[in-house]
């Protein structure tokens, strides 16, 4: 849902600054900003309650490693 609302308004920040319409366009970077910041945080918690994450903390490279299954 955030990754969705992120795109919509990054689209309508974008038309915004098209138009020239200097208000809206903040307004609508600021909001895609916060859904942003809102996704990030949605991935790092996901990634914690895998236990993905290194014990410094979780970072992008987190998302990208696999569990190897231990038999």
């Amino acid at each position: 849902m955030c990754l969705i609302l992120t795109v919509v308004f990054l689209v309508l920040a974008v038309q915004a600054f098209i138009a020239s319409d200097w208000p809206f366009a903040l307004l609508y970077s600021v909001i895609a900003l916060f859904f942003v910041w809102l996704l990030q945080n949605n991935v790092k918690a996901i990634l914690k309650h895998k236990g993905r994450c290194s014990p410094d903390g979780c970072s992008f490279f987190d998302l990208f490693r696999f569990k190897s299954r231990k038999q």
